[in-house]
This record gives structure tokens, C-alpha cells and sequence, in this order.
């Protein structure tokens, strides 16, 4: 029986509910928020993702002569994940529940977030050490002619930033008789592609910044930089503008939130037909299989959602609907972390850290002491966030010379002590009940919806399990009630 359209009435009835908060402590940016936009039905575009691939594609897999240059300075494990399809339509549906104000998801069984454990083990970026910092405005074309042994003109360089097509045409192939000092620009080449077009991301889509070119200079030193903290920084703040009233656009390392949410909400994510036995990159002498960090598992063919003509639409209602068993807290069991490269490992007792996340002019605080359930910790009621609002108001600034290390002084020194700031909790099953302090608490401070598709299914479901409770000492009235429940679940997930 086709349960037939939904009654306008019962959608228009729907208006007085209030999503939420109930406390507005927590969330005090609701009223400029895009999720206020969707309940109110003024905005259900999908947000563009700025994401430069073409150079990537041309750039290929990494020339055996410069991995050992990648291995180096800590990039080789980002060189392991070749092009991935972003959906656009589900990392919208993650922004309308990101919050600026914890730096967290809110999901209706808590709060969730992409902390460093996820860089690591997803990307294979370092996240321990210097924080990536320095000066933004030098004479740029005597560094690219000093480290990429060429002086770019024109388009090549322009506002301080480097364009990748240029980058990936001028550095496509390596000479057979290339010196060292050649295959360490050609190696600078490849990692300034993968900042560009895979991690710091813009909305430009087509440059780079020149400010990470001198932090190559030397790829040991190299090594040293917590690129993995800067990358989730950029993320964090990306994901903070975009989550604005009426924001169009998202850059970023958008495939780490991609890989994230479909480690962690398999019910959205797409299934594997059959697994590719590529070789993922090659060593020194050519060798393949070379050990990759987890992202690479969803480069294999999969199959896509269920056909619906506003893919936006059906991820925020399952978002929304979704119940504790469709969130899985801990997707990297001992035996996924057994099978891991060494590098994915450096620095796990930093994945706890409560610190400043630092990327030049960018600051975003890490706060998995929210998030304690994707450790195997207890979650209790969390202490207030002190999110500084202001900072979201710096960029970089052309033509002006700012040495952002002196500037971010203080949030640096803060960095430097992130092994005294370790969330720490109980032991304890991410499963939390229904009444535990800190669920309770969560309700009354949380977003409970964000679409008005998901309310009334929720409200619907709810009231056709009390009917389910109610007749059960009738069974034809508790058949019926069973089969509303289970046309129901059919327009859900239609």
C-alpha cells in the first residue's frame, strides 16, 4: 500500500516544533547558523567544493627518485591516495551539523568530530612537532628561483601564490639524468600540488600559496612540521565559514571529511563491488606496495547510494533519524592499527591533545575531550568551550609583512605544551544510555533536527510506536501499527 503524499496541513503544523536548543548556552550562533536556513526552508543548495584535481591527475604517481624525499618531509603517505570523487551532497549535509562553537558534529547521540588520530590514520600526515608557521610575505621569486630552480612570471606568480597548472606542466616529467639537486625540486614541485590541490585547498582552486615553499628547503626539517595539525586547522576553519547563513562554497582537505564520515556512518556510505590489487606507489629502486595509510581502502569501486533526485535531502533525514547503532565511535580496531605503517603511528599520545591547531594566520582549537566515546573513554558533561570568535576574522594579508609566529605567539607556546593537555576518562563502551547525565544534558543544549522531513518522520515514527506499545494486546491492531511503522521506514529512506 502506497502510503501516499505527506498532508501540506501536518507539514505546516510541523512549523511549531522548535529544533532546538532548549539551552542556548552551547550553541550561541544558531541565529546565523545555515542550519536555521534549512529549517526555515530558505536554503537547500548544495554547497560547491572547491577541490583542484586536474593537476593531480597529470602529476601521476610520485617518480622513485623523489619518494625517498616524500618519505622525508612527511608527504609520502598523502602521495599513497590518488583521486577520489568528493560528494558534494553529504559534506553539506556535515556542514549543516558542524558547529563553529565546539568544533564538533552534533548527531542526535552526541557529539563527533575529525580529530589528529583521523589525519594520521586516514592521510598519513605527521601530526607531531613544529607548527606550520613562518613569514607570508618575502621576495617569492627569489625563493621559487633558489628551490624550484626557476623564477615564475606573470599568472605564474601571482598575490604570492603559485599556480598549480604552471607547477604541474613545468615539473610533469623528471629527467632521466637529473641531478639531486633537480629530483629535490621536482619533489618541492609535487608536494606544493599536493598542498594546493589536495590539503590547503582555496577558493581560488587553481594556486597555491608560496608561504610553504620555504618550509621544503630542507625535507628533514621538513619532516619535523606538524603539516597534519595545519591541515586539520585549515579544515576546521573552512568548515566554521561554511557552516555561516547563506554560505555557497567549501574548501579545504574536504577528502579527509569524506573519509572520516564514511568510516563513521556506514549506513551512508557507499558498499564495495571489488577490491583493486594495485601497486600504490613504488621505493627507491621501484619496488611497489610500499605500506599506505587507511584512506586509500576507498579508492575501490563501490556502488552508489539509493537513486533519489535530492541526494542533500535523503543524507540530512538519515542524519537526522539516525540511531547510536548506525555510528560506529571507534572504526580503527587493534587489528585495522596493527596492519598500519609505522609513520600512521607517530605521535598517537598527541590524538587526545587539547590545543590550538595552527596553520599560519589560521587558529582552531582541537577538543577531543568532546569526543571521549571515539577513544574508548567515558563521555561526561564537557567544560564550556572558549572559542574565540575573533579569530575566523584574520587572513592572510597581501603585501603586508607578518612573521605569524611572532603574531600567534601565545597559541604556539600553548601547541608546545600539548602533551600536558591530555583528555583522559574512564574506560568505558561507546554506548551510552538514554538517561546517562551526559545524554540528558546534550538534549537540552543539541539541534535535535536540522530538516523538516526528518521531524516529522521522527515525530511519526514516535507516535506509531506508542500505538505498537499500546495494542499490543490486539494483535490485528498491532500487525496494522507494524506495517504503518514499516511504510513509513519505505518513504524514509526512498
Amino acid at each position: 500500500m502506497d502510503p501516499g503524499p505527506v498532508d501540506p496541513r501536518v507539514l505546516h503544523d510541523l512549523s511549531a516544533m522548535d529544533p532546538g536548543p532548549i539551552d542556548p548556552s552551547v550553541l550561541t550562533s544558531q541565529d546565523t547558523h545555515r542550519s536555521t536556513d534549512v529549517w526555515r526552508g530558505e536554503v537547500s543548495r548544495v554547497l560547491t567544493c572547491q577541490c583542484q584535481t586536474a593537476p593531480l591527475n597529470r602529476m601521476g604517481r610520485p617518480h622513485p627518485r623523489i619518494i625517498p624525499y616524500l618519505q622525508q618531509s612527511g608527504f609520502y603517505g598523502m602521495s599513497c591516495i590518488e583521486y577520489i570523487q568528493l560528494d558534494w551532497q553529504l559534506i553539506t549535509a556535515l556542514v549543516e551539523r558542524w558547529r563553529p562553537e565546539t568544533h564538533t558534529f552534533h548527531i542526535p547521540s552526541g557529539e563527533i568530530t575529525i580529530t589528529l588520530q583521523d589525519v594520521a590514520i586516514q592521510l598519513g600526515l605527521p601530526i607531531d612537532g613544529r607548527p606550520v608557521t613562518g613569514i607570508t610575505n618575502i621576495n617569492w621569486h627569489i625563493v621559487c628561483r633558489k628551490l624550484l630552480g626557476i623564477e615564475p612570471v606573470d599568472q605564474q606568480l601571482k598575490d604570492e601564490c603559485l599556480n598549480l597548472t604552471w607547477l604541474a606542466t613545468t615539473f610533469a616529467v623528471l629527467p632521466d639524468d637529473a641531478d639531486e639537486v633537480t629530483i629535490q625540486r621536482y619533489a618541492r614541485a609535487y608536494i606544493l600540488q599536493l598542498l594546493g590541490g589536495s590539503l590547503f585547498v582555496d577558493k581560488s582552486q587553481s594556486f597555491v600559496h608560496a608561504m610553504f615553499l620555504p618550509l621544503l628547503e630542507d625535507f628533514t626539517v621538513a619532516g619535523q612540521y606538524s603539516w597534519g595539525s595545519a591541515a586539520l586547522a585549515w579544515l576546521y576553519r573552512n568548515m566554521c565559514h561554511a557552516a555561516e547563513s547563506h554560505a555557497n562554497v567549501i574548501a579545504g582537505p574536504l577528502i579527509l571529511l569524506q573519509l572520516w564520515a564514511q568510516d563513521r556512518f556506514p549506513h551512508i556510505a557507499p558498499h564495495r563491488l571489488f577490491r583493486h590489487h594495485s601497486d600504490v606507489g613504488v621505493d627507491a629502486i621501484g619496488q611497489p606496495h610500499l605500506p599506505s595509510p587507511l584512506g586509500i581502502r576507498w579508492q575501490d569501486e563501490f556502488t552508489v547510494m539509493e537513486a533519489s533526485t535530492d541526494m542533500l535531502q535523503t543524507y540530512r533525514c538519515k542524519l537526522d533519524r539516525q540511531t547510536p547503532d548506525q555510528v560506529v565511535w571507534q572504526p580503527y580496531s587493534d587489528d585495522v592499527i596493527a596492519g598500519l605503517p609505522k609513520y600512521c603511528l607517530v605521535g598517537q599520545d598527541i590524538w587526545r591533545t587539547v590545543s590550538p591547531l595552527i596553520c599560519f594566520h589560521i587558529v582552531e582549537l582541537h577538543r577531543p575531550d568532546r569526543v571521549l566515546r571515539q577513544f574508548g573513554l567515558q563521555q561526561g558533561i564537557p567544560v564550556a568551550c572558549d572559542t574565540r570568535v575573533d579569530l575566523h576574522e584574520i587572513y592572510l594579508c597581501g603585501g603586508t609583512v607578518i612573521n605569524w609566529a611572532t603574531r600567534m605567539r601565545k597559541f604556539i607556546v600553548l601547541w608546545n605544551r600539548r602533551r600536558k593537555h591530555i583528555a583522559t576518562g574512564r574506560l568505558a563502551p561507546s554506548a551510552m544510555a538514554y538517561d546517562d547525565p551526559y545524554m540528558q544534558w546534550y538534549r537540552r543544549i543539541t539541534l535535535r533536527f536540522v530538516g523538516r522531513k526528518g521531524a516529522l518522520c521522527d515525530m511519526m515514527s514516535e507516535s506509531m510506536d506508542k500505538i505498537c506499545r499500546l495494542s499490543g494486546q490486539n494483535s490485528e491492531a498491532y500487525s496494522l501499527a507494524r506495517y504503518a511503522l514499516q511504510a513509513l521506514d519505505g518513504v524514509i529512506n526512498s
